[in-house]
């Protein structure tokens, strides 16, 4: 057996450029009333809650995935729930009802994903966010939100990827299709590009924890946890083992059955 993260995990996309999502405030009010804690408790595959909290690069990229300790102030208490601050964050962006939205995703991803929606839909209540779930079918949601078709908010699984620069590139440049918040910042698209020209490993690293810092500061996304899951196989099942990579056919090709 062996324990290890996995890649995937839960995103949430609002529209930068409307109400009442263009306020900071109001961005980070959601991101206090999630309990990522608590979405981890409800997995099937978190052997009771194990798991980890994911920033801009899922942290099973344990190599370029920054250490959410190493967030600054503002991005890291956004990981500790906090129904109190986010109605706080409400009133302050002048919400002191609370907000009510709509937030578009698919059943397509399975149970163990509705399990955590809905665990997220009622703790963001907690902080007086209420949601109004529109489900989707998969293609028809995958077809439009990951391209910035939504009313409102809009959430799903992140993790398709096994390079660093994509989680950055792809979501937070201007102009990219799948850019579905519709981030337009200078600063952090030179940064994005900075990283793609640094050859020096550790140099890029920093650099890549730099962007991290600076999208959780400005809560361009909202990011679920990632499980601490458990692989298993037959001692005769040789040259194997779990990775986050999706090649799962060029792992069996070097695996053989010894018996």
């Amino acid at each position: 057996t062996k324990d290890y993260i996995v890649v995937f995990g839960g995103i949430t996309w609002v529209h930068l450029d409307q109400e009442p999502f263009k306020d900071i405030r109001v961005r980070r009010a959601v991101a206090a009333a999630s309990n990522w804690k608590e979405v981890l408790e409800t997995n099937s595959w978190s052997q009771g809650g194990y798991g980890v909290p994911n920033p801009a690069i899922p942290a099973a990229f344990k190599d370029w995935s920054i250490p959410i300790d190493q967030l600054p102030a503002e991005g890291r208490k956004l990981f500790e729930f906090d129904p109190r601050e986010a109605r706080r964050l409400l009133a302050e962006a002048g919400l002191p009802n609370g907000l009510k939205t709509t937030m578009e995703t698919t059943a397509g991803y399975g149970p163990d994903y509705m399990d955590g929606v809905e665990v997220t839909l009622a703790s963001w209540k907690k902080g007086g966010i209420e949601v109004e779930l529109k489900m989707k079918e998969y293609g028809a949601f995958i077809s439009t939100a990951f391209f910035g078709k939504f009313d409102k908010m809009a959430t799903a699984l992140f993790g398709q990827w096994t390079d660093p620069d994509s989680y950055l590139y792809r979501y937070f440049m201007p102009g990219q299709p799948l850019n579905a918040s519709g981030v337009n910042d200078p600063k952090l698209a030179d940064m994005i590009k900075l990283q793609r020209r640094t050859f020096n490993v550790a140099k890029r690293r920093e650099i890549i924890y730099d962007i991290q810092r600076y999208i959780s500061s400005h809560v361009y996304a909202l990011y679920g946890p990632s499980v601490s899951a458990v692989a298993a196989w037959e001692p005769y099942v040789k040259n194997f083992g779990p990775n986050i990579g999706h090649d799962y056919g060029g792992r069996l090709m070097v695996t053989w059955l010894d018996k």
